[in-house]
């Protein structure tokens, strides 16, 4: 019955592409779940190596990215999910239509579906990155998959490996469960850090005792170098330490790494201090793995960005800059990166509200538009949700007669094209599907850089 499962599976593989948009498809492993449910358990097992595991809210397609490049840099055949699909369908169709023999997998995984893959997978190890408030229809309250996340990290396999971001306190307290756990964090900030906890910070009290936490800096909403003056709960000592960063516009970020190991130098040509953690994540993994340090550096500065995350697209002799934000904490990461440009902000944002996206869109109010506005030369608005936006810009204080809004995708680039001036910079800001439909209208139009559907 397997094999006539995977021959099905492997069938809708091959017509898939005639239907497949923007980020991949999951149709195959659909099919082979459908057939034999504990397919993806026993194509795991081809995995000689094993697998990472890697999930979080913002930055998990990244890390992913980063990961799979050093490990194939340096010789271990992976697979991953490079389209971004990362439910148990897709990480089975990664598996499922791999082309080559590969020893290793490196997967994003969604945060719902987290407990139920690590269960069948059996991961050697296990990168949990951040958790920020995302699709509060689907998840719930962030409190939800913490608990879950909680309950899985008892039940883990005593050979798997967990990497903990330290700086989030909830992951912290999970990985503080377990012994051994391996903690990467910003060891200094110095220049990058906030005074005061953002608006839409998900996390500001104590996951042990509930008391507010302080902080000696603050990084990305709750994230820092936090302690609980209540209870002495304080962020676990950190393997992994970054220093001295640099973080040199929208062209690179600069950083040091600390460890047991010694000190190293990164170059990354992915801006913004969220790719800074990302980078990390993956850096800490490698050297876990036993990857020489030289060479995991070398991959992360040859790494370019996984698609719609700060992706750069050129277009009638203008730079398109694509920065996915589908949720409060991602938004407010690409606003900071918007900040570091020196020049004036033509911006752009799109939102939808399918069930990839989540169907509550409150989340924008929570988006700290305002720090932009007085940089902020033109306006567009976009997607399924547009007059949401322009009410929420007009709010924010920004001009009406400035807000242009756009009915559909194509109508949205000629405004743009025809607005901006010639060598400018566009950024546009979309959620998950809106940026999928970007992509596909960009495709069409020929544009440079822009990646085909299927991600690659």
């Amino acid at each position: 019955m397997y094999f006539v499962a995977r021959l099905v599976g492997k069938t809708v593989a091959f017509l898939s592409p005639l239907l497949r948009r923007g980020g991949g498809t999951s149709a195959p492993g659909v099919a082979l779940l459908g057939l034999h449910p504990k397919a993806f358990s026993k194509l795991s097992e081809s995995l000689e190596k094993g697998s990472v595991l890697i999930s979080a809210t913002n930055g998990k397609t990244t890390t992913t990215r980063f990961l799979s490049e050093i490990l194939n840099d340096a010789g271990v055949a992976c697979v991953s999910n490079t389209s971004g699909a990362n439910l148990k369908s897709g990480v089975t169709t990664a598996l499922l239509t791999k082309e080559r023999h590969h020893e290793m997998g490196v997967l994003e995984v969604d945060e719902a579906a987290l407990p139920e893959i690590v269960k069948e997978n059996r991961p050697r190890m296990l990168i949990l990155m951040n958790l920020f408030r995302d699709q509060l229809d689907r998840f719930g309250e962030l409190e939800s998959i913490a608990k879950r996340w909680r309950e899985m990290i008892l039940e883990l396999e005593p050979d798997t490996q967990l990497l903990v971001n330290a700086d989030d306190p909830i992951l912290a307290t999970i990985g503080l469960q377990r012994p051994g756990s391996i903690f990467f964090g910003l060891g200094d900030a110095s220049g990058y850090s906030r005074e005061e906890l953002q608006h839409a910070s998900d996390s500001a009290n104590c996951p042990q005792c509930s008391a507010p936490l302080s902080y000696g800096h603050l990084t990305l909403s709750h994230m820092g170098d936090w302690k609980c003056e209540n209870c002495d709960l304080t962020r676990p000592q950190l393997d992994f330490e970054v220093s001295e960063i640099q973080l040199d516009g929208l062209t690179r970020s600069e950083f040091v790494i600390q460890s047991k190991s010694g000190r190293h130098e990164i170059s990354s040509s992915m801006p913004g201090l969220h790719n800074v953690y990302n980078a990390l994540a993956a850096f800490s993994a490698a050297s876990e793995i036993g990857i020489d340090h030289d060479g995991i550096a070398s991959s992360i500065s040859q790494t370019v960005a996984a698609f719609g995350r700060t992706e750069k697209v050129e277009i009638n002799d203008r730079e398109i800059h694509i920065l996915l934000a589908k949720n409060p904490a991602g938004a407010n990461a690409n606003i900071d990166t918007l900040l570091l440009h020196s020049g004036p902000i033509h911006l752009c944002v799109l939102l939808n509200d399918r069930i990839a996206d989540g169907r509550d869109v409150s989340w924008i109010w929570d988006v700290d538009y305002e720090r932009v506005l007085n940089r902020v030369e033109t306006l567009h608005v976009g997607g399924e949700r547009s007059f949401d936006l322009a009410l929420r810009f007009l709010y924010g204080g920004f001009e009406k007669d400035k807000i242009e809004v756009a009915d559909s995708v194509p109508n949205l680039l000629d405004s743009l094209l025809s607005s901006t001036p010639k060598h400018s910079k566009i950024f546009i800001l979309p959620s998950y599907t809106a940026m999928l439909d970007l992509r596909d209208e960009l495709v069409r139009r020929n544009a440079t850089h822009a990646f085909w559907k299927d991600g690659k």
